[in-house]
């Protein structure tokens, strides 16, 4: 509030400053409720963000466990398809991924050879200004026998060069193809080209480089990596891995030895019981929020009570029930897979549990696990919904609440400013009036005092 001109008392004695401090401490009882009000609005935004949040974190869970859908066809989710994999060799590499077609399995094989790109050097050496192309127009022709195609024909810019032919096969990506020049001697180059992937098919040659380049020389031949499964089944991947051979796994060689290698696929049933855990935390989480939002605590021993922000809110209120009921819903038994409601209304889990009925009867064990997570995932969406969640409502409705307020508190500052400067004129006034009453009766006294006395 901007004050205005205040003469302090100077000829009144009184303390004006803090007498118009204290009329517009009244003056401005309302507009301290509003901003109570917004402090008020404000935490509960706050608070409801964070409950929207844990919430949102209980249908990540609950996907982790839930059955996917490929082609309209549900298939059991990640948590129940993670597959373990085992090599017996290091020389081979063997990671299990989920799979709705995998199942315990294993495969032996010998590696022939490894997967390789392509590789050539030019076999002469040339000074770095020397053209090595045909031209002009410079041109290089690159051939790829696998493919059966014509050759790509590459215009090359510049004089020619070495380091201009590079940078032609370097600036087509299409090629897949890398070109380095190589120093091989003081102001000597030679160039160095790559294929960047793996594979026969990434085999080439070039043509149209000047014969003082001499023949190429392979540095690597490009091939496929192969497998040897015995009585003459070969297989090949241009990659290097082995997708599918068993589902459940990639299997990737690293080293070709010759000697027998077995890959074995088993179901990871941590995988289901991580997953499970982490659904049941994320639930006891969204629980302990909301309950410390809308705690009210009244106070003992003469301490004050405490309240959240969210004390008695429907909207939390029955967002809990709905969880709760989510747990324990009618001829639904959580407890057979180790998910139990505890007295202070938390969920425990018993994993020992829930892997011996995994163990015993996986499709049960996924049913009950499955069926609490749609549960539990419908009463997140209902409350967390970007549109139609009841605490994405709250939320809105509390940040509307709050502009409004906001803008009341606005006007009302230029209310109080006004009614400031109004007190501090009349004041001013008041003792400007006072000064001169006090002049009057200075002029009076002396002039009474010169009046002559009679006996």
């Amino acid at each position: 509030m901007a004050g205005g001109l205040s003469i302090g008392g100077l000829s009144s004695g009184l303390d004006t400053k803090s007498i118009v401090s204290a009329l517009m401490a009244v003056e401005s009882a309302s507009q301290t409720k509003l901003k109570q009000q917004l402090s008020a609005a404000e935490k509960q935004v706050s608070a409801f963000q964070s409950i929207n949040t844990r919430l949102s974190s209980i249908a990540t869970m609950a996907a982790k466990v839930l059955p996917t859908t490929t082609a309209g066809t549900p298939a059991p989710g990640a948590a129940w398809t993670a597959t373990t994999a085992r090599s017996s060799s290091p020389d081979v590499t063997a990671t299990g991924i989920a799979s709705a077609d995998s199942r315990p399995g294993s495969v032996s094989f010998s590696v022939n050879h490894l997967a390789a790109a392509h590789s050539v050097v030019t076999g002469a050496d040339v000074a770095a200004d020397a053209t090595v192309v045909d031209g002009p127009p410079y041109e290089v022709a690159i051939e790829f026998p696998s493919k059966g195609t014509d050759a790509v024909r590459l215009l090359v810019g510049g004089n020619g060069t070495v380091s201009d032919v590079a940078a032609a096969i370097n600036g087509d990506s299409s090629l897949g193809m890398r070109a380095t020049v190589l120093q091989v001697s003081p102001g000597q180059y030679r160039l160095q080209v790559s294929s960047t992937t793996t594979g026969e098919a990434g085999r080439f040659e070039l043509s149209g480089v000047d014969p003082a380049l001499g023949e190429e020389v392979v540095l690597a031949e490009g091939r496929d990596a192969q497998i040897d499964l015995g009585g003459g089944f070969v297989l090949s991947s241009a990659t290097g891995t082995f997708d599918g051979l068993l589902p459940g796994a990639t299997i990737t060689p690293t080293k070709a030895t010759g000697e027998l290698v077995t890959v074995s696929v088993e179901r990871d049933r941590s995988s289901a019981a991580t997953a499970t855990k982490s659904l049941v935390d994320s639930v006891n989480i969204a629980l302990q929020e909301m309950r410390s939002q809308s705690a009210a605590t009244p106070g003992s021993g003469g301490s004050a009570s405490t309240t959240g922000p969210l004390a008695g809110d429907s909207v939390v209120r029955s967002t809990v029930q709905n969880l709760m009921s989510a747990v324990t819903a009618s001829g639904v038994s959580p407890s057979e897979a180790g998910i139990e409601l505890s007295r202070d209304g938390t969920l425990s889990f018993d994993q020992a549990k829930f892997d011996a009925l995994a163990a015993s009867d996986p499709q049960r064990a996924e049913s009950i696990v499955t069926g609490l997570a749609e549960r539990l995932a419908a009463v997140a969406k209902q409350a967390s919904d970007p549109t139609t969640g009841s605490v994405t409502t709250a939320i809105t409705g509390r940040r509307g609440t709050a502009s409004d307020l906001t803008e009341q508190i606005s006007r009302w500052d230029d209310r109080l400013a006004l009614r400031q400067a109004t007190l501090d004129r009349q004041f001013a006034a008041l003792e400007t009036a006072l000064s001169g009453l006090n002049s009057q009766g200075g002029y009076l006294a002396s002039q009474i005092a010169g009046l002559p006395s009679w006996s």
